[in-house]
């Protein structure tokens, strides 16, 4: 039997959860004239979608390079590529079958693994394909090497999308494998909302939390790996500790255990703007960790078009939510999801996103015409607008939120901001996350600097700013 090395004999994904190496059986492997050489095993990784898909996709990462592979770059040679596809748009099936046929182009005897969302949503067609050797769905791919070891292709595609195994949700977070600047920390997985055009709730499945103690042991490693900002990741990051039989902690919550933990930069993912309450704002506004950027899961500010979503519409309340918030940190960003075209959308209700962008204020948008998705309410809904309207609508909209998002930025110039510089030195993110270029040389990488913002740069998003002496 070949065995690995002792001392790498298993890998603690944030500290809980352990993937021994399996053996391999020698003579068969030496019958197939395959020497194993981990040094030169090599793996690339491609990620679409949300923050949630990045925090699994490092969690995979990490468990490859703890059997001695190296990662590459998706645009080189690899033994094994490893595409975490998306659901959410058509658009997004789309990207996914580019990249799985990517793959399969570059290296025709590498491992093609499809995983995640589209993977389990299109296993049939996957598994019907000569471009996939590997189906993992979105509980089978936080466990890789439970279901291929990945040395060779298999003889015929291995499907495992239907979530039988462990499902509960334990954080991950990757180590600087992916050289990201910021921890992304999955505490939540699923939904519970059955909103009219969504398919990631029937890919993820229920709303499920991961537990107080275990976020308490992946909060303390992304402290010990040097990470001065985590972002709390999930399909639902406001349904966190819902389904806890306590059900007396909260998404808030999560904030002060970071802050306790010694984590100077908090950030929350995606959230509904129904669950952001002025209450929940006064007692995040408690937490001088706490990032002050809101990116809201709001799809539509009509109404009746929510209600067709099947999506609560609590407008009223958000507006105060939002007001609470400006007052106390004017600097604060707020951004949301807008889905344009909906049936049901009429000129009326499209004009109310417009306004509710102008009026909130919103500081940018993330705009997406309309995709029906098989298998949901939405795509059985009647509609009398064609691409050419629904087009136009988004192309408004997203005209309107970069103009929202300039007069955000430039309103930051002769302002003092901290911001947290990324590897390579000259670029970062402030607390507000706006990008911010150093022009007056380059900081240390994974440090927090004071700079003074001189001014908006012509022909991009991006903040000149130079260091506080």
């Amino acid at each position: 039997m070949l065995l690995f090395p002792d001392k790498l004999a298993s890998l603690a994904i944030a500290g809980i959860n352990l993937y021994p190496f399996k053996t391999f059986n020698i003579t068969s492997l030496l019958e197939k004239k395959i020497q194993i050489d981990t040094t030169k095993l090599r793996v690339a990784f491609s990620t679409l979608g949300c923050r949630l898909n990045q925090a699994e996709t490092e969690a995979a990462m990490e468990q490859f390079v703890s059997r001695g592979w190296t990662v590459v770059d998706f645009d080189k040679p690899a033994d094994v590529y490893y595409i975490n596809t998306c659901t959410v748009t058509g658009s997004a099936d789309r990207s996914s079958r580019q990249l799985l046929h990517r793959a399969r182009r570059k290296n025709e005897d590498a491992v093609v693994v499809a995983a995640g969302c589209f993977a389990k949503r299109a296993a049939l067609e996957l598994a019907d394909s000569s471009e996939v050797d590997l189906v993992l769905g979105t509980i089978e791919k936080m466990h890789p090497f439970d279901h291929h070891d990945y040395l060779e292709r298999p003889a015929k595609p291995i499907v495992k999308v239907f979530g039988d195994g462990d499902k509960k949700v334990h954080p991950a977070v990757g180590t600087r494998i992916s050289g990201r600047t910021r921890a992304h920390l999955k505490v939540q997985d699923g939904c519970d909302h059955s909103c009219a055009y969504c398919a990631v709730t029937l890919a993820r499945g229920k709303s499920r939390s991961a537990s107080w103690g275990d976020i308490l042991i992946a909060l303390k490693r992304v402290k010990s790996l040097g990470y001065q900002e985590v972002v709390f990741t999930g399909v639902d990051l406001t349904a966190w500790g819902r389904d806890k039989p306590s059900g007396s902690k909260d998404f808030v919550d999560l904030v002060s255990l970071a802050t306790d933990i010694g984590i100077p930069r908090v950030r929350l993912s995606s959230v509904e703007p129904w669950e952001i309450t002025p209450e929940r704002i006064e007692r995040l506004l408690q937490h001088d960790t706490w990032c002050p950027h809101l990116h809201l899961s709001l799809q539509s500010a009509n109404p009746k078009v929510l209600q067709t979503m099947n999506r609560l519409s609590d407008l009223g309340r958000l507006r105060e939510s939002i007001s609470t918030l400006l007052s106390a940190v004017p600097d604060a960003t707020l951004g949301a999801d807008i889905i344009v075209g909906f049936p049901g959308e009429d000129e009326d209700a499209f004009q109310d996103s417009l306004r509710f962008l102008h009026e909130s204020p919103l500081h940018y948008l993330h705009v997406f015409p309309f995709s029906p998705r098989p298998g949901t309410v939405a795509s059985q809904l009647p509609t009398d607008l064609d691409k050419n309207t629904i087009g136009k609508r988004a192309k408004l909209l997203r005209r309107a939120g970069q103009k929202q998002k300039r007069m955000h930025l430039s309103s930051m110039v002769g302002g003092i901001q901290e911001v947290l510089i990324e590897e390579g030195g000259e670029k970062g993110y402030t607390r507000n996350y706006l990008r911010v270029h150093l022009v007056n040389g380059e900081g240390k990488p994974q440090t927090r600097i004071q700079v003074k913002i001189l001014e908006l740069e012509s022909n991009n998003d991006i903040l000149a700013a130079e260091e506080m002496p």
